[in-house]
């Protein structure tokens, strides 16, 4: 066993990776062992919420596949006698999988739906398919056999839909009721809702609401409004896109809806009569758009769409769902901020660059700006009769114009830190809360954050804080900062012939507070999907000793923000041995296991010292 280093609170857990062990331990941030490696990898799930599957539990006719699923204090939640494999997380939901599953006799079930729990809401089917979440309260799955099957959010089925019958639409907001046509093109539709009662039936192709229980219905490219009877209510037929009979229009998700259906009026439903261009709302007005914007429709923001002038002179303007105007935007192009609401007008004819709102609204505009171009944090904007971007905006809009002769870096931007390069090669660093070049030619950039840059001179690494002060010169092969006061440092030290590596945590006055040296290794922050987020202070360590009584000694450690160990995992090799043989044997505060307890591992004294050893202060 090893001893090493006071214990501390709890702050979460991570999966161990350790040579020559097939599974994963689950260790805590205090150095305890949760989950013993004895089944297989461990998957994160989310917060406090570990799963493995194919962990064989011995039984009375041999060995049997379960599923176990763990929170963060290796306590087991939840276990399965059989085996559920999750795939990609169900588009639009934050709780739910979709899930292979077999069970105890490795017999495949289907595709099913289950949470971080391993509660499956959702029990597989049989056949191959897919399974989509349609609206915030409906899931739907659909079977490569023309199936069609809707469930409520507790796993109950609300409606199926069997071949050759067709899904067509719905449900819509604020109506449970689904269109169902024949496969044949002269065959009837109807309206159903989840009872089984036929709400309405005949000769369309496509329904939607038309406010209170009336509908719009399509036949082929012509929309007319309905009653709840199927009458119509007035003479106006609409003409839209032409569609195939049953064409599968607007059978998605509700929050795919983009801007609603275009359409041209026709008042007297007469070939006659001067056609209208406008939108078809839900609750069952025609809107008329305005006939200046007489060009393509174009989606500028959430809600709100710039409708094109085929006229040049003209403003475009800005409209919402309702077809009001909200504003003009004249803009031969404009480039979507990621992040911010923002968009970007480019100059053109006489009309300045500018940065808008959804509504239109100019937000900010330079004479000389020709161009802006987004930025994850900002904008970047180029000046008139220059090439690259030279003017910074943060998310104040506050400007920052940097110096003649440098450009910035898209790719390199962490405010109040701008990286700039300049026309000689070289990389500049730009503080905008101090308003000046802070660090000039520095070298390239290897990671740049809020407060502290780390570049690369001459093959190796420094690091410098926001103010240019480089608080570590640049002699060192890694360098790996987990806050402002704690500092992981890798060099190779020695001289030829007798080269090393040495790891060491300082602190923020340089004090080294943990070291190791070895031939060769490196240091490493536990990966995410080891839970890396939950424990942001441990790193692991590893390194090897080799030709130790005729043995290969890899070494890891997982050390806490203090250089404290917290777990340690040797894999033993014989020398002539392929890589993947050998044992495993995973140490901790109190306690050992080994990958072969009957014939564990032996570790000679060296490789003891090697994982007791902390270098020094």
């Amino acid at each position: 066993m090893l001893v090493t280093g006071p214990a501390m609170a709890a702050t979460g857990a991570f999966a161990v990776r350790a040579g020559g062990f097939q599974g994963e331990a689950l260790v805590s941030a205090e150095g305890r062992l949760l989950v013993a490696p004895d089944g297989t990898s461990l998957m994160l799930l989310g917060p406090d919420r570990w799963y493995r599957s194919d962990w064989y539990k011995q039984s009375g006719h041999g060995r049997s596949p379960r599923s176990q699923w763990f929170d963060d204090e290796g306590r087991l939640l939840h276990e399965f006698a059989g085996r559920i494999r999750y795939d990609d997380r169900l588009q639009g939901s934050d709780t739910l999988w979709r899930v292979d599953i077999s069970d105890a006799q490795e017999r495949y079930l289907g595709t099913g739906l289950a949470d971080a729990q391993g509660r499956v809401h959702f029990a597989p089917t049989g056949e191959a398919g897919d399974w989509r979440r349609l609206s915030r309260d409906r899931i739907v799955w659909q079977g490569r056999n023309g199936s069609t099957q809707f469930f409520s959010l507790d796993g109950r089925e609300v409606l199926r839909i069997d071949a050759p019958a067709i899904w067509v639409g719905g449900p819509f907001p604020g109506r449970q009721a689904y269109v169902i046509c024949a496969d044949r093109e002269t065959a009837t539709c109807r309206v159903q809702d989840e009872s089984g009662t036929v709400v309405l039936s005949g000769d369309f192709d496509e329904a939607r609401p038309a406010g209170g229980n009336g509908w719009w219905l399509r036949r082929l490219d012509t929309w007319m409004r309905v009653d709840a009877a199927g009458a119509r209510v007035d003479q106006a037929l609409y003409q839209g896109a032409a569609l195939w009979p049953h064409h599968r229009n607007s059978a998605g998700a509700d929050d795919d809806a983009g801007a609603p259906l275009e359409v041209r009026r026709y008042a007297n439903g007469l070939d006659s009569d001067t056609p209208e261009r406008g939108w078809l709302l839900q609750d069952g007005r025609f809107v008329l758009l305005p006939a200046s914007a007489s060009g393509m429709i174009v989606d500028y923001c959430p809600g709100r769409w710039l409708l094109r002038s085929k006229d040049e002179r003209e403003d475009e303007v800005i409209v919402d769902v309702q077809g009001r105007v909200v504003g003009q935007a004249r803009s031969l192009s404009f480039n979507v901020h990621p992040v911010l609401p923002w968009r970007l007008r480019n100059a053109y004819a006489g009309v300045g660059a500018a940065v808008l709102d959804c509504d239109g609204k100019v937000l900010f505009e330079q004479a000389d700006v020709a161009s802006y171009r987004a930025a994850a944090a900002g904008v970047m904007g180029t000046l008139a009769g220059e090439q690259d971007p030279r003017l910074w905006l943060d998310a104040g809009l506050t400007p920052h114009l940097m110096p003649p002769g440098l450009r910035l870096r898209e790719d390199h931007i962490a405010p109040p830190l701008l990286v700039l390069d300049g026309v000689e090669g070289n990389s500049h660093l730009y503080n905008t809360a101090l308003g000046s070049v802070v660090a000039p030619a520095f070298g390239s950039v290897e990671v740049l954050a809020a407060d502290h840059l780390i570049f690369l001179r001459d093959g190796r690494y420094g690091m410098m804080r926001a103010d240019g002060r480089e608080v570590l010169p640049p002699i060192h092969a890694q360098i790996l900062p987990l806050s402002a006061e704690r500092i992981w440092v890798r060099q190779d030290v020695g001289h030829d012939g007798a080269w090393k590596t040495r790891v060491a945590l300082i602190d923020g006055s340089q004090n080294v507070l943990a070291q190791r040296r070895f031939e060769s290794g490196g240091v490493s922050r536990v990966p995410a999907g080891d839970g890396g987020e939950g424990v942001p202070g441990i790193v692991e360590v590893s390194f090897e000793h080799a030709n130790v009584e005729g043995h290969t000694y890899r070494l890891q450690q997982w050390l806490d923000r203090d250089g404290h160990v917290v777990a340690s995992a040797v894999h033993c090799r014989p020398q002539e041995g392929a890589q993947g043989d050998g044992k495993g044997v995973l140490l901790g505060r109190g306690w050992r296991v080994d990958s072969d307890p009957k014939q564990p591992c032996r570790l000679p004294d060296a490789v003891m010292q090697a994982l007791q050893d902390r270098g020094g202060r």
